[in-house]
């Protein structure tokens, strides 16, 4: 953390345990999701830290090493379930492993299967091992959390997204199976990861407002993730993050009824009009523009869509986590990642000073 100009005076679990509490605490935390650009700091591809659990973890303590932000996020994603059941995955040297063979392509084809085994099947292994090295090293002053994907992405992953949205009009009987399944399957894993001492965040994009309607939602998405985030709670002790991408203006109130702790939003979304829906119900957190502003722009303008954030956002009843959008682009420019954190540092301090944000 060579370029922090501004010292932290607590450690990011001190920090975001202070927040969840109410508590006062030294500055706005700062999450950042780092995905394959982590794998640069150590040398290694992108593949190499998605298949490798030593490299997994050392990309994601470097991260943290490097850089600062108050957590440490790793799989299994969006995929990871699915491919553990079965589907197929290519992982580029370079960018972001996906699917190209999905389980169930005819409705005979879930009759043969069975919620994976996280100490056996596809990579689970390796992110739970992962997982156990990353805590042991730095698991006494960050939180570590696994990333899992909500029932309905992991549903349109095993079926494959357009049969999947195929289905839940035209064999809703079969969706429900299918989501069923699928949270089945991710059960397994959130309980071997809470036993390594790890908390839980949920991503489920297929459920956007921008792919269905709020109807849809409420029936195909949001009795899924309250199980789920229920069966968080009960092997973790802690209610997760939601994040679902797009525009979910339309269903942040269902959102929070998930029973989730927080909610990340991505960057079309306006903070302050989700604060003043859900934030006396949800900690708020995000949304700087992954692609404009931490990959496209200058240090000036982080900093500029930080003040932004904080601006909206700050005084959320809940609490506010300044984050990104989405997850950090590879290539993004490492000066981009400090100014974001030292943005954090230099105008998110506590007690909060709205002039220090106010342009």
């Amino acid at each position: 953390m060579s370029k922090t100009v501004i010292p932290d005076e607590m450690t990011p679990r001190e920090r975001i345990k202070a927040l969840k509490e109410g508590k006062p605490y030294d500055r706005i935390p700062c999450d950042i999701f780092m995905r394959e650009h982590a794998a640069r700091l150590i040398g290694a591809t992108a593949a190499e830290i998605h298949l490798s659990p030593r490299k997994m973890a050392a990309a994601a303590i470097a991260g943290y090493r490097v850089y600062g932000a108050d957590g440490i996020s790793i799989g299994p994603g969006l995929q990871g379930i699915a491919e553990a059941l079965g589907c197929k995955m290519v992982f580029p040297e370079e960018s972001t492993p996906y699917l190209v063979e999905h389980i169930v392509n005819s409705f005979s084809d879930l009759e043969h299967l069975e919620p994976p085994d996280p100490d056996r099947d596809g990579r689970l292994p390796i992110f739970l091992d992962a997982l156990a090295e990353i805590v042991s090293e730095v698991g006494k002053e960050v939180p570590v959390v696994t990333v899992v994907a909500g029932p309905f992405t992991t549903a349109a992953n095993i079926r494959g997204t357009e049969n999947f949205l195929k289905d839940v009009y035209r064999q809703p009987g079969f969706a429900h199976r299918l989501l069923r399944l699928a949270l089945a399957s991710t059960i397994p894993y959130v309980q071997a990861a809470a036993r390594i001492g790890v908390s839980c965040s949920i991503a489920d994009p297929t459920a956007s407002g921008s792919v269905i309607s709020p109807r849809t939602f409420r029936e195909f998405a949001l009795p899924y993730l309250q199980e789920l985030v229920e069966e968080i709670k009960r092997a973790t002790g802690a209610a997760p993050s939601l994040h679902i991408c797009g525009n979910t203006r339309r269903i942040w109130r269902d959102m929070a009824a998930t029973g989730a702790a927080c909610l990340s939003l991505d960057d079309v979304i306006d903070l302050a009009e989700a604060k003043a829906t859900v934030g006396d119900k949800v900690i708020l957190v995000g949304n700087i523009r992954p692609a404009r502003t931490m990959y496209l722009g200058t240090p000036a303008d982080v900093v500029a869509n930080v003040k932004e954030c904080l601006r909206k956002a700050y005084d959320n009843p809940k609490g506010y986590i300044l984050a990104l959008g989405c997850g950090l682009p590879a290539g993004t420019p490492p000066e981009n990642i400090h100014a974001l954190m030292e943005a954090a540092r230099r105008y998110g301090r506590y007690p909060f000073d709205p002039e220090l944000f106010s342009q």
